[in-house]
């Protein structure tokens, strides 16, 4: 997501595959009065689908403390692979991503079942991709160096 105002939308494609994955139906919507959630067109999607909208009061964060703990645990875990892998800050948005991609595939009770974490790799270890033969010449290498969890 590249601006806030995609949030409404990225939230009506994410709500679909949330309640397919884990057999549960989203009944609430809890943020605060920000304006990401304000348009009309979501206002009537949250009204077809049956989604209660709960309101935090203005910058007042501690009434959304769940959130506020995983982000805060986001972070921590992030700052943690790009130091204990010796990498420049600026791959912070990789590090973030590959943290929440993380969390979404890890155990956990409320999904009720184990997820196949076979493919994780460390971050920031090195790996190398096949170059394909449309992207080098004859005598060119087959494969290229890179960083996992970077692209």
């Amino acid at each position: 997501m590249q601006k806030k105002d995609q949030t409404s939308t990225n939230l009506c494609e994410f709500k679909p595959s949330v309640e397919k994955e884990s057999d549960r139906k989203v009944i609430a919507l809890r943020s605060d009065n920000n304006s990401e959630y304000v348009p009309n067109e979501f206002k009537k999607f949250c009204a077809v689908e049956g989604m209660k909208r709960e309101f935090t009061t203005p910058h007042n964060p501690q009434q959304n403390g769940v959130v506020e703990r995983k982000n805060k645990s986001i972070v921590w875990e992030t700052r943690v692979m790009l130091h204990d892998q010796g990498l420049p800050l600026h791959l912070w948005a990789n590090a973030c991503n590959t943290t929440v991609y993380f969390h979404n595939k890890s155990p956990h009770q409320m999904l009720g079942k184990r997820l196949d974490v076979g493919h994780f790799r460390i971050f920031g270890s090195s790996v190398y991709w096949h170059v394909t033969k449309d992207a080098r010449k004859k005598l060119e290498p087959t494969m290229e160096l890179g960083i996992c969890g970077v692209h």
